[in-house]
């Protein structure tokens, strides 16, 4: 059976409608860069002297405040993210205000938080939707990734305390070198929870947190990447189902590594520049700063949260309604490669602004990794099918 998610069709028809009316339908609220776990490939976190030396974290009543303001102007999809949102001590005030202002309202977590009296609180109000990064089947694994040694322990009690409390939990995966080894066993958890996965191999460079990153992250070669994509996709088909449609030459296009707030949306021509009369790169495809926004903990208001933030404006100290224009405006004026917009790949790679920019440095270069990983996908999709049936030719 396969387990991924699925976009309700009116959650993507009041997106699409937003979108081309400039209203921001969809936000996200990143509430702290703190967490109590410290993943090798994480593109925001910090420690608190790092912190507290940029910027204080912004109050409670400042957050229940962008609320308000955000509802007024058609704010109606919240997430709550970080960082760890859990660790802030007053996570419970900014929920449950933000729930009672009448949101659609879903949390980030690593879970590890969640327990017994957390729940308690979260059943008062609970979200349409917690969101848990399971990082590996193992303690070990959470050791070795997330530098966390009981990691696994904790957040398996959260979910299955989360799931008898009735709240929805949907597991996101982020595989990479350290936690590959578990991709088979974290579906197997997931199938036997009766839980949705949504994995990937794709880990963006970490520009936010590192400027000089740019196109480098404790990441996967390409080629690997691709074949743990082709990976991802066999366990949430299922095995079978997977090599019937191999056979029909079904399953060349990349896993669904694509949150919801970046489904795309119509298909946009490439405009012409008014000087040159050359054709430009496709402009975003995606919600971002279409309908959709990133608030950052300090502030910044972002199109995407893995955009830069060079020319954000601060929504506490400029209002809301400038730093959403101005994150509009950035979003209207990124062009993508030219050369993205004719390749033949373009529908499977799926390059987004944000891949462009964290792997280039800029948005006219190709984003090199990413286009490797789309031109090798075919051929580990092949390589993945032949050890299938090999394997299973073995066990005969």
């Amino acid at each position: 059976m396969m387990r991924r998610p699925v976009e309700p069709m009116l959650t993507e028809y009041l997106h699409t409608k937003a979108s081309r009316l400039g209203i921001p339908l969809n936000g996200t609220f990143e509430l702290t860069p703190l967490c109590n776990m410290n993943c090798r490939m994480c593109y925001v976190r910090m420690d608190r002297e790092l912190q507290e030396s940029i910027a204080p974290l912004r109050t409670a009543e400042e957050w229940l405040e962008l609320g308000r303001t955000a509802k007024e102007r058609g704010m109606t999809y919240l997430l709550l993210t970080g960082g760890e949102p859990f660790l802030r001590p007053d996570f419970r005030q900014i929920m449950q205000g933000l729930h009672r202002m009448g949101f659609v309202m879903s949390i980030n977590s690593n879970g590890t938080l969640i327990d017994e009296s957390t729940v308690e609180w979260l059943k008062e109000t609970p979200p349409v939707r917690i969101n848990i990064t399971l990082y590996g089947a193992s303690d070990e694994t959470y050791g070795r990734l997330c530098r966390n040694p009981r990691g696994f322990t904790q957040v398996t009690k959260a979910i299955r305390l989360l799931k008898e409390a009735g709240i929805l939990v949907k597991l996101n995966c982020s595989v990479t070198p350290y936690n590959a080894g578990d991709l088979e066993q974290i579906f197997a958890f997931a199938d036997k929870e009766g839980l949705v996965v949504q994995a990937t191999s794709y880990m963006f460079p970490p520009l936010r947190r590192d400027a000089s990153k740019v196109g480098w992250n404790d990441r996967f070669s390409p080629e690997e990447s691709a074949r743990q994509e082709a990976w991802i996709s066999v366990y949430q088909h299922g095995k079978e189902a997977w090599l019937e449609h191999m056979e029909s030459d079904e399953m060349t296009a990349l896993s669904g590594d694509i949150e919801e707030d970046c489904m795309p949306l119509e298909e946009e021509s490439s405009p012409k520049d008014s000087n040159t009369g050359e054709a430009e790169g496709e402009r975003i495809r995606c919600r971002a700063g279409k309908c959709s926004f990133w608030v950052t903990w300090d502030g910044c208001v972002l199109p995407c949260g893995m955009l830069p933030g060079e020319h954000a404006l601060n929504v506490f100290e400029t209002g809301f309604d400038a730093a959403w224009e101005r994150a509009r405006a950035e979003a209207a004026a990124i062009r993508l490669p030219v050369k993205c917009s004719t390749c033949f790949l373009k529908e499977k790679c799926r390059a987004c602004a944000a891949m462009v920019y964290t792997e280039s440095g800029n948005y006219h270069d190709v984003p090199e990794y990413r286009c490797r990983l789309a031109h090798c996908y075919a051929s580990a999709c092949r390589q993945v099918e032949a050890e299938i049936r090999r394997e299973a030719r073995n066990q005969r």
